[in-house]
């Protein structure tokens, strides 16, 4: 199919990609123009750009060769990447979301954008200067006022265009409940969010075993745990050591929001944001999330920048105090008033912004009007679930109260051991005194109580199937503090957790 225009989006790192993979909506339904796509392999922080690119089904270009020429005139669009290397057609225009990559060799208007939450880190103005943007789209004017008193210049090149990422969570907050479903918390859950930047001075640097100690320290049934890392750490340390200094977390069920819908999707599920510096920590704070920082990099950070205001102003999580009763207090309070007003300017209208601004630059006539942004898709990943818990149980008025801990080093007061019998390690199930997967008890010889699906064996007892939604793990924790703790007989109805479960009688000894 012919076009009348190719634009080259040049990417260097998950980041980039992501914020250029937004903006790339502008030209949604303009059979006129292609997006073709180059990586920039510049950076150490690039790790994973490829992947992401290819996953949405395009062959990037090498940066080298998109630099010499563009498409030669009526190559073919096909999936959106050009093969050609030669022509004497230039790009009609450039998009880009890092002034580090050489720009300035490609001989095209260039439209450069934030990669972020605006220019936390400060804004390399001398780079800027370098690439000698056509336009430069910024967040808000504050952002516009300090790159202008930095290099006049570029000022003049500034459009306030407001933040398409800010405008895609917008524009999701009314499936908030449905972004919980799909993470795995239901019910009264509540999930706290770990939010890290890369580098020394980053949460997850200074405080790596904090996801660890989270998934320990809180209740498997009233808490969720999910943690955003900057795709700069996976970059730098590789997957396979960066997942194995999060095992501990990841086998008690840590949800690391690693994709572009998950982690938009945990801002949107979370009750509270335990962060540092970086732009996921101010997008959630924005959203309203009541959000305490761990740490703050303060080397790193432009002082007139929003996240610093916010650093300056926000309220801190001391990681190597007691965690509960923290993650408790800080969900249960505030977040944070008019913060979005302050950082995103024309929210809602981010794309069309930068629809004026692109076409404008092509000297192209817009064929559409609408470009509204797009809410974040479900996320589709499995959820991981602990294969053993510690769980503690108390009389509550005339039932049982039951709490779980994912399985630790350390165990709490008062704790039995819960394990599913096909869990990764074989002694867990073998010390239990509720096993899970199996109704065999003779197999087990140490449990008193056995589940398995909706049924619960009670050694020496007999069996009763739980009806209702409740997990029926917590049932049998339940019935075991009830009958073998308390030397109650068996009952047709017991009360857990405040919910009355019915129990319909298999068979009693």
């Amino acid at each position: 199919m012919r076009t009348e225009a190719e634009v080259l989006a040049v990417v260097r790192t998950v980041p980039s990609a992501r914020r250029l993979l937004d903006v790339a909506d502008v030209f949604a339904g303009d059979p006129r123009i292609a997006i073709h796509w180059a990586l920039d392999p510049g950076s150490t922080l690039g790790g994973g750009a490829r992947a992401l690119l290819e996953a949405r089904g395009i062959r990037p270009l090498s940066l080298s060769s998109a630099a010499d020429a563009g498409p030669a005139p009526g190559s073919s669009s096909g999936s959106g990447n050009s093969s050609g290397s030669g022509g004497d057609r230039r790009w009609r225009l450039v998009l880009a979301a890092s002034e580090n990559s050489p720009l300035d060799q490609i001989k095209a208007p260039i439209l450069l954008l934030p990669h972020g939450a605006g220019h936390g880190k400060g804004i390399a103005s001398e780079r800027v200067a370098q690439c000698a943007p056509a336009a430069i789209g910024l967040a808000n004017a504050q952002d516009a006022a300090r790159l202008a008193s930095l290099s006049p210049a570029s000022g003049a090149a500034v459009r306030v265009v407001g933040d398409p990422c800010w405008d895609r969570l917008v524009a999701s907050r009314h499936q908030r409940s449905r972004y919980r479903a799909a993470l795995g918390v239901g019910g009264s859950a509540r999930l706290v969010v770990l939010s890290s930047t890369w580098g020394p001075l980053s949460l997850f640097s200074r405080h790596t075993d904090l996801a660890a100690r989270l998934t320990a320290a809180l209740p498997w049934d009233e808490w969720r745990v999910a943690m955003v890392l900057h795709p700069g750490v996976r970059a730098v340390h590789g997957d396979d050591t960066v997942f194995r200094w999060l095992r501990p977390a990841l086998d008690r069920g840590l949800l690391l929001l690693d994709s572009d819908d998950e982690w938009r999707a945990g801002l949107l599920a979370a009750d509270a944001l335990i962060g540092d510096h970086g732009s996921v920590t101010l997008y959630g704070a924005a959203l309203g999330v009541p959000t305490a920082f761990a740490c703050f990099g303060w080397e790193e950070v432009d002082p007139e920048a929003p996240i610093a205001g916010l650093g300056r102003a926000g309220r801190y999580f001391d990681a190597g105090d007691a965690l509960l009763g923290q993650v408790a207090e800080l969900a249960d309070g505030a977040g944070e008033s008019g913060l979005a007003e302050r950082v995103f300017a024309h929210q809602g209208g981010a794309l069309e912004r930068i629809a004026e601004v692109a076409y404008e630059l092509m000297e192209m006539p817009r064929v559409r009007r609408d470009v509204a942004p797009v809410a974040v898709p479900l996320p589709r990943g499995a959820h991981p679930t602990p294969s053993a818990w510690w769980f503690r149980t108390r009389a509550d008025g005339g039932g049982v109260a039951v709490e779980r801990y994912p399985v630790a080093e350390s165990m709490p007061s008062g704790a039995r051991l819960l394990a599913h019998v096909h869990g990764p390690d074989p002694r867990r199930p073998a010390a239990a005194t509720v096993v899970v997967g199996t109704a065999d008890l003779d197999a087990y010889p140490g449990a008193y109580v056995a589940v398995q699906g909706a049924v619960v064996t009670l050694r020496g007892h007999g069996a009763v199937e739980a009806e209702g939604d409740m997990d029926t793990a917590v049932v049998g924790a339940a019935l075991h503090a009830w009958v073998f703790q308390l030397g109650r007989a068996v009952p047709g109805q017991l009360r857990v957790n405040g919910s009355d479960v019915r129990l319909k009688v298999q068979w009693l000894v």
